[in-house]
């Protein structure tokens, strides 16, 4: 039995006694276990999510102001994703070709930088890394 089929079992048994106080502080009880018990399936979120991002970090290289997905054999296989995003939040966003004059940006936190390294990585038509449709969300499963 979980507690909070034991505290429904203690609520029935109030009742009976019909002591309004001790209902009260029943379903008190019963209110701050269900609480905790959403707060205990938050921080099991937030650790699964740590834990896919600290994986991703171990297998990130930053080059040209950029973080790029490397592979067991350090060949980078995707990128590249904007430091801001991957520092601060844990998200890998990808950077995009911005304008013609070399510029990429970052389309969620909207940071925009010269870089013609990246932004000739990013020109249409042209190989980049990425292209063999494996990346950061085939590394993201958590053993």
């Amino acid at each position: 039995m979980g507690i909070i089929e034991d505290a429904k079992d203690a609520v029935k048994l109030v009742q009976k006694i019909d002591n309004i106080e001790l209902y009260r502080k029943i379903l008190d009880l019963q209110s701050d276990a269900i609480e905790l018990i959403e707060q205990s399936k938050l921080k099991d979120e937030k650790i699964a999510k740590l834990k896919k991002a600290l994986k991703v970090k171990g297998k990130m290289v930053c080059k040209d102001s950029a973080y790029y997905l490397t592979d067991d054999k350090d060949k980078i296989i995707d990128g590249p994703f904007c430091t801001k995003c991957f520092d601060v939040d844990q998200d890998s966003i990808r950077i995009v070709a911005h304008t013609t004059g070399g510029q990429v940006k970052c389309l969620k936190c909207k940071v925009v930088f010269e870089s013609e390294n990246i932004y000739n990585n990013l020109v249409p038509g042209e190989n980049f890394p990425g292209d063999d449709d494996r990346g950061v969300q085939d590394l993201l499963a958590v053993d």
